[in-house]
């Protein structure tokens, strides 16, 4: 269900979207959905949080958001002592967090200083996490700030 509202209602492919069920147990448990911007597209994620907004409002639930993980292509820039991605095509931008996780905190120091570069950045949305509908209550803040996981080149 969750897979062919995301496809219908964003440019996204219809077979791009998987749910991967964690299994750890028979019932309904934790998962993953993932899915990808079609060609030239982009997934807004104002208009995302509205969809889940719209359909997770109401409490009794225990289900809520884990986290949500970003990709996106673009250039690094520094703007009045913070790191920003300037996404590609678009613009939108997001600011760059290091990640509490040493796992992960290296890839924020292997950001590209210097601007002109594409980066293919991967990150979570920094406090976007919790039970519905606690979670979506407050609007997301924008520019939204990403704790970089991965860092690769994109040219």
């Amino acid at each position: 269900m969750a897979c062919d509202a995301t496809a219908r209602l964003y440019d996204v492919d219809e077979d791009s979207v998987v749910f991967e069920k964690l299994q750890k147990t028979e019932k309904y448990d934790q998962g993953t959905v993932t899915f990808r911007a079609r060609k030239d597209k982009l997934i807004d994620l104002d208009q995302l949080h509205e969809s889940i907004w719209a359909t997770r409002l109401s409490g009794g639930t225990r289900s809520g958001l884990v986290s949500l993980e970003v990709t996106a292509i673009g250039e690094i820039v520094a703007e009045e002592g913070k790191t920003i991605l300037k996404v590609s095509g678009s613009d939108k931008e997001f600011v760059l967090g290091k990640h509490a996780d040493e796992a992960f905190a290296a890839a924020f120091s292997a950001l590209p200083t210097s601007g002109g570069k594409q980066v293919k950045l991967t990150g979570i949305i920094d406090d976007y996490k919790g039970q519905w509908p606690s979670v979506l209550k407050n609007k997301p803040i924008n520019p939204r700030r990403i704790l970089v996981t991965n860092v690769e080149s994109a040219e």
